[in-house]
C-alpha cells in the first residue's frame, strides 16, 4: 500500500497527473504546398509549440502537411476534446487568405482554381472557433498565416474585376463573439490585411517570440503577447506588428507557480484578483536547461524506484541532495532498513551497502544525457539554423538513413530518419534531437562528412576554374574575331580603292574614245 503511494506521488510530481484545468490545443504547421510557393518554417513552427503546450498541460492535437481530409480529420478530433474544455486553443502557421472578410486556411493538396475552391478546398477559421464555443471557457486563437500568398492572387485573377476585391491580402479581423465563457484572445502574426514574413531561421518571427514567452513564470497570457508583440516588431525592423484582440474577464496564467521550485498548472481562478509577484521573465535557454534537467532527475528517479534497493535509494540522494524526491527516498531506506517490506532482491545489496558501494551504484546509473529522449524542446535548445539543420540531414543521409535532399526543414522524412537512427542506436525512437544525441551523429559520421565537404568543395573549385577558363576563352576568341574583322575590312577598303580608280580611268579613255566617234561623225 505504501509502495502504491509512493509510485502516486510520483506520478504527481513527474507532472503526469491530471491537469487542475482542462486544456485542449490543435496544433497544425502546413508548409509542403504542392500547388504553390512552400513554407520552410510551418512545420518547425508548429513541432516546437505542441511541445511547449504539452509541457503546459494541453491535451495537443497536432498536424504537419495536412491535406483537406486530413484537416478536417484532425479538427474533428480537436473538437471531440474540447468539449467542455477549460481552455481550448488553436495554432496554426502555414498559408492563409480572406475572401470577403472569411478567413480561410489552407492544406497543402489545395489548388484554388476557382471560386468552388474555397467550400471544398480551405478550412474556414470561423468553423474552427465554432467547435471552441462548446462549453468552452476561455478560447485562445494563434494565426501565424500572413504570408504572402499566390493562390489569393490567381483567384483573384478569375473571378473578374468586378468580384476580385473580394479577395484581401493577408487575414481579416475576427471580432470576438461573446460565448458565455470567460473570454477569447485571438492573435495574428501582423496587423489584419497585412503580408507577415517567415524569418530566416528555423521558426518564424512571431512563432519564435511566442514560444520563448509563452511558457514564462507566473506571466499573464496578457503580458505575454504584449512581450510578443514587441519581439517581433524589434525583430523585424518595425515591418511587422502582431495584433491582438482580448476580451477576457481577468487574467489567464497558462504557468502559474507558487514558488521558485515548484510549479502548478493554473486555474482559471488565477485572476487579477491574485496579487501581484515581481517574477522577473525566465530566458528562454534557462527554462530549457531548467527542463532538461528536470527530465533527468525524473529518469534516475523512475530508475532508482524500479529496482527499490537501499543503495540505489541512497545513490539518488547522493546525486540529489536535494531533489524533489528526497523525502520519499529516505522514507523508502527507512522501510526497508526497518524490513516492513523485505524482498530477496535486496539481500546482496544490504550486505554490500558501503560508501564505496554507494558511489559504485551511481555510477551504474543510466547517463540522463544519453537516455532522456528527444523532444521539441530538447531540440529547440541546441539552436540551429538552416545551415545547421542542412548539416544534420546530410549527416543522417551518410549514416544510411535517407531524408532526401538537404532543405534544412524537418519535415515527416526528415522525422522518420531521425527515428530510425535512434533506433539503430538503442535510443528512445522519438523523432526529435538532444543535444547528446547531435554529439552521437556528429562523432559517428565525422570521417563521412570531412570527405563529403572536401567533395563539395572540390566540385565548386573545379566548377569555379572551368568557369573562369570559359570566359578567358571567350575573350580571347572575341578580340581574335575583331582582328579578324578589322583586317577583312581594310583588305576591302583597299581593294575597293583601287577599283575605284580604275574605274574612273576606263571610263575617261572609253568616254573620249566615244566622244571623239560621236565629233567625227557629225
Amino acid at each position: 500500500m505504501f509502495k502504491h503511494l509512493i509510485a502516486v506521488l510520483a506520478i504527481v510530481l513527474a507532472g503526469t497527473a491530471p491537469a487542475l484545468a482542462k486544456r485542449v490545443a490543435l496544433v497544425i504547421g502546413n508548409g509542403a504546398y504542392e500547388h504553390t510557393i512552400a513554407l520552410p518554417n510551418p512545420a518547425n513552427d508548429a513541432e516546437v509549440m505542441a511541445g511547449k503546450l504539452r509541457g503546459l498541460g494541453f491535451d495537443v492535437v497536432s498536424g504537419m502537411d495536412q491535406s483537406y481530409t486530413d484537416m478536417r480529420r484532425t479538427v474533428m478530433e480537436f473538437a471531440k476534446k474540447a468539449y467542455g474544455a477549460d481552455i481550448a486553443l488553436l495554432f496554426y502557421a502555414g498559408h492563409g487568405m480572406q475572401i470577403a472578410g472569411q478567413n480561410l486556411l489552407i492544406p497543402v493538396d489545395a489548388k484554388i482554381e476557382d471560386e468552388t475552391s474555397i467550400d471544398f478546398e480551405t478550412i474556414s477559421v470561423d468553423f474552427i472557433m465554432r467547435q471552441m464555443s462548446k462549453d468552452v471557457k476561455v478560447q485562445m486563437v494563434f494565426l501565424d498565416a500572413c504570408r504572402d500568398n499566390p493562390l489569393a492572387r490567381t483567384l483573384a485573377r478569375r473571378m473578374g474585376p468586378s468580384r476580385s476585391g473580394a479577395v484581401g491580402t493577408g487575414l481579416a479581423e475576427i471580432k470576438v463573439q461573446e460565448t458565455g465563457g470567460e473570454g477569447s484572445v485571438i492573435a495574428f502574426s501582423t496587423s489584419p490585411g497585412d503580408v507577415a514574413l517567415d524569418g530566416e531561421g528555423s521558426n518564424s518571427p512571431f512563432t519564435s517570440a511566442l514560444i520563448r514567452h509563452i511558457d514564462t513564470p507566473n506571466a499573464s497570457i496578457q503580458t505575454v503577447m504584449t512581450r510578443v508583440t514587441g519581439d517581433v516588431y524589434d525583430a523585424t525592423e518595425k515591418r511587422q506588428r502582431p495584433w491582438v484582440n482580448a476580451s477576457l474577464i481577468g487574467e489567464v496564467f497558462l504557468n502559474k507557480q507558487s514558488d521558485a521550485g515548484s510549479q502548478q498548472v493554473a486555474s482559471l481562478g488565477d485572476t487579477a484578483k491574485t496579487a501581484p509577484q515581481a517574477v522577473q521573465p525566465a530566458a528562454s535557454s534557462a527554462a530549457t536547461q531548467s527542463t532538461i534537467a528536470w527530465e533527468r532527475e525524473k529518469l534516475v528517479w523512475n530508475t532508482v524506484k524500479e529496482s527499490d534497493t537501499i543503495a540505489d535509494y541512497e545513490a539518488y540522494l547522493s546525486a540529489y541532495p536535494e531533489g524533489t524526491f528526497k523525502n520519499f527516498a529516505r522514507n523508502a531506506i527507512k522501510r526497508l532498513q526497518d524490513g516492513t517490506q523485505v524482498a530477496a532482491r535486496n539481500s546482496s545489496a544490504n550486505d554490500a551497502t558501503t560508501t564505496a558501494g554507494v558511489a559504485s551504484s551511481a555510477t551504474a546509473l543510466p547517463d540522463p544525457q544519453k537516455a532522456v529522449p528527444g523532444t521539441a524542446e530538447t531540440e529547440a535548445s541546441i539552436g540551429w539554423n538552416r545551415t545547421a539543420r542542412r548539416e544534420v540531414q546530410t549527416r543522417l543521409n551518410l549514416s544510411g538513413n535517407n531524408v532526401g535532399r538537404p532543405d534544412g526543414a524537418f519535415g515527416p522524412k526528415t522525422r522518420a530518419g531521425i527515428t530510425a537512427w535512434q533506433t539503430q542506436n538503442g535510443l528512445v525512437p522519438s523523432g526529435y534531437f538532444t543535444a547528446a544525441q547531435y554529439v552521437l551523429l556528429t562523432s559517428q559520421t565525422e570521417t563521412q562528412y570531412a570527405a563529403y565537404v572536401a567533395e563539395v568543395n572540390r566540385k565548386r573549385a573545379a566548377a569555379a576554374a572551368a568557369k573562369k577558363t570559359r570566359s578567358s576563352t571567350t575573350r580571347t576568341n572575341t578580340a581574335t574575331t575583331h582582328n579578324h574583322q578589322n583586317t577583312r575590312q581594310r583588305q576591302q577598303n583597299n581593294n575597293n580603292g583601287g577599283n575605284t580608280a580604275g574605274a574612273a580611268f576606263m571610263g575617261g579613255v572609253v568616254g573620249g574614245i566615244i566622244g571623239g566617234a560621236i565629233g567625227s561623225r557629225y
